[in-house]
């Protein structure tokens, strides 16, 4: 099975601080297996998983940008959880669009402007 964006992040994180499959489940205290499931898309990323890897990297020095979101789009959903009415909303409207990749795209673009800007 080949690894889902969050877990070539994952990855590249993990071998950038020297840490095997093994060694980082060892700290984490789960298996290598686990881990491996996270990675290749096998297992569901729960947010308890994501905040133990940010904050296993977080200790290496390390912070993976998005990794939330890049749990999400393995995990294939969102929570709508504890999200606003109009965040809800945004979410629903954009899983039942009919934007072609260049509009998403494009949409995408704007919304890195306006964080990187607000």
């Amino acid at each position: 099975m080949s690894l889902t964006d969050f877990g070539k992040a994952v990855r590249k994180a993990r071998i950038d601080v020297g840490h095997t499959l093994k060694t980082m489940a060892e700290e984490l205290g789960t298996s290598a297996a686990f881990l491996s499931g996270l990675e290749t898309g096998s297992k569901k990323v729960s947010k308890e998983w994501v905040s133990k890897i940010e904050d296993f990297f977080q200790e290496e020095g390390i912070k993976i940008e998005n990794l939330s979101t890049l749990a999400d789009v393995a995990n294939k959903s969102v929570s709508l959880s504890g999200l606003s009415q109009q965040q809800q909303m945004l979410v629903a409207g954009f899983a039942n669009s009919s934007f072609t990749p260049d509009e998403l795209k494009r949409f995408a673009d704007f919304l890195e402007t306006i964080n990187q800007n607000g």
